[in-house]
C-alpha cells in the first residue's frame, strides 16, 4: 500500500520481519515509503566448499570446518558457517554441525549461554563448541549482512539498522526465551528489534 506524509531520514524505509526458525530462517520486508509489496530476501550462502548461491531460506545450521576443509573453502573461512553448506555437512560431519539453536533457547533445563552445541559431539573440543545464544546471534548476523549486501550501498537510511525490525518467536516462548532472542539480536549488533509471537 501507499504511505502518506513526508519522509524524514530518521524514519525507517522498510519493515523487516525475521523468522528465526529451528530448521530454517528467513527475512521478509515491506516498504514503508511509497508503494510496494512484501518480498522475501534472497540470502547469499555457501552451497558447497567452492560455490555460493542465493536462496529464500537460510537453513538454521552452523558448520565449523576443520583446518583442512577451511583451506579448501574459497573464502578460507575457519569460523562457523551458516546455511546450506552447514545443513549439507550435517550428514557427513554431524559432530561439526550445530542445529536447533532456537529450540534450545526455549529449553528451560539447559544453560542456553553455555557452549554445548553440537549436542553430544566429540568431534569438537569444549572450547570450539557454541552456545544456543551465540548460534542464534550468528544466524541473525548472517541475515543482517545479507540485507546490507543488497541494500546498504544505497545509503545509510537503507542499512539494516535503520529499519523497523521484528523477530518472530513461537507462542511457547516465555519471557526468558524472548529476552534471550533479543540478546541474540544484540550479539548480531541489531539495535532496534522487537519480538512478536507467531
Amino acid at each position: 500500500g501507499r504511505v502518506s506524509g513526508s519522509y524524514r531520514m530518521t524514519d525507517p524505509r522498510f519493515a523487516i520481519g525475521i523468522d528465526l526458525g529451528t530448521t530454517n530462517s528467513s527475512l521478509a520486508y515491506l516498504p514503508l515509503i511509497g508503494e510496494g509489496e512484501s518480498e522475501i530476501l534472497a540470502i547469499p550462502q555457501w552451497q558447497t566448499l567452492t560455490t555460493t548461491s542465493d536462496a529464500p531460506i537460510l537453513p538454521s545450521f552452523l558448520y565449523l570446518p576443520d583446518a583442512v576443509t577451511a583451506s579448501r573453502l574459497a573464502s578460507g573461512e575457519s569460523s562457523w558457517i551458516v546455511g546450506l553448506l552447514a545443513r549439507n555437512q550435517a550428514g557427513s560431519s554431524p559432530g561439526q554441525v550445530a542445529q536447533s539453536a532456537k529450540s534450545w533457547l526455549g529449553h528451560h533445563s539447559a544453560d542456553r549461554e553455555a557452549p554445548f552445541l553440537p549436542w553430544g559431539s566429540e568431534a569438537l573440543t569444549p572450547e570450539q563448541k557454541i552456545s544456543p545464544l551465540k548460534a542464534s546471534g550468528l544466524i541473525l548476523n548472517h541475515l543482517k549482512n545479507a540485507w546490507d549486501l543488497k541494500f546498504g550501498g544505497a545509503g545509510e537510511d537503507y542499512r539494516f539498522d535503520a529499519q523497523r525490525i521484528t523477530i518472530t518467536v513461537p507462542a511457547s516462548f516465555d519471557a526468558a526465551a524472548q529476552k534471550l532472542t533479543l540478546r541474540a539480536a544484540q550479539m548480531a549488533e541489531i539495535g532496534r528489534a522487537s519480538c512478536r509471537e507467531r
